[in-house]
């Protein structure tokens, strides 16, 4: 890549650099570059955001996730320590270089361990449970024109999807016929997203990406949440739900209750309040799936997979 350490040691004041930037491979859905820092300081996580680092309004709405970050780190929840700007206390900066196009950036305090994989462990869900209700009870409300992130509210509609399939018929992709099939299934999601999204819920800051690729598991098999980049606009039973699905379904898709009761006992355990009676809790793990399959859908049939296409 060839990006000159400096700049970013010196806007987050992180002491000299000992060594280049080190690139670090991200998640399964990662659109973000990782590099690890090291400087006299100590060693850090640098994270490249995919946004124009000059849209203002970018800027603006990225403090939004610091913010709950910050929060969130002096409440204790398991996390790598956010590294602000000195001076400013902003928790992104844009990096310039002679030689590259600027980046925004943000980082943090390196931890070592693995990324998490589901089903987890149950002790694992159960500290997850319990750091997603000590999240939730920051009680940090959303002002009155806050709406949750559209990732959430998959409205394609079924034309849509019956011309997706109609293309990857003519593409001749295996899997065409299913997702024909799957038209009708793709319509009860929308159908129930569209229901939860008519119900008048509370809406609090969430993390909004609590899923197996944004968690580290240390040494001491201790979780540590990372990439907030999400934090926004969320229904806190809706959360919820969707960790339960992350965290306790299998290779094959089959669930584990004992791994969902696990973590719905340690959310309740640390204060947090279930409240999941109606089955629209599951729109917006259910839209996630929708989207990200339709995002891979037209990956495929524009040829923008590259060698990620199967």
């Amino acid at each position: 890549h060839g990006r000159s350490p400096s700049p970013i040691a010196e806007a987050f004041g992180l002491g000299t650099p000992t060594g280049p930037l080190v690139a670090v491979g991200g998640g399964p859905s990662a659109v973000h570059r990782l590099w690890r820092l090291s400087t006299t300081q100590g060693r850090f996580a640098v994270k490249a955001l995919g946004q124009d680092p000059h849209a203002d309004g970018d800027l603006e709405a990225l403090e939004g996730p610091t913010r709950l970050e910050l929060a969130a780190w002096a409440a204790g929840v398991p996390m790598p320590r956010p590294c602000l700007v000195p001076g400013t206390g902003a928790g992104v900066a844009v990096i310039g270089d002679p030689e590259l196009p600027s980046v925004l950036v943000r980082v943090h305090e390196w931890v070592d361990g693995d990324l998490a994989t589901a089903p987890a462990s149950q002790e694992l869900a159960a500290d997850l449970g319990g750091a997603l209700a000590a999240i939730h009870n920051l009680d940090l409300r959303c002002g009155q024109d806050a709406q949750v992130d559209p990732w959430y509210r998959a409205a394609h509609g079924a034309t849509h999807w019956r011309g997706l399939a109609d293309r990857a018929a003519q593409a001749d992709r295996s899997w065409a016929g299913r997702l024909g099939e799957a038209v009708p299934l793709l319509a009860e999601v929308e159908a129930l997203v569209a229901a939860r999204a008519a119900q008048p819920v509370p809406l609090l800051a969430c993390h909004s990406d609590l899923v197996p690729g944004n968690v580290l598991v240390s040494t001491d098999g201790r979780p540590w949440i990372l990439d907030w980049d999400d934090a926004g606009p969320w229904n806190p039973a809706e959360e919820l739900a969707a960790a339960l699905v992350s965290w306790s379904t299998g290779p094959q898709g089959e669930p584990c209750a004992r791994i969902s009761l696990a973590l719905v006992q340690g959310y309740r355990r640390a204060g947090g309040m279930v409240n999941g009676e109606s089955p629209t809790v599951l729109a917006g793990s259910l839209s996630a799936v929708a989207n990200w399959l339709e995002v891979n859908v037209r990956r495929s049939l524009d040829g923008t997979a590259g060698d990620r296409a199967e």
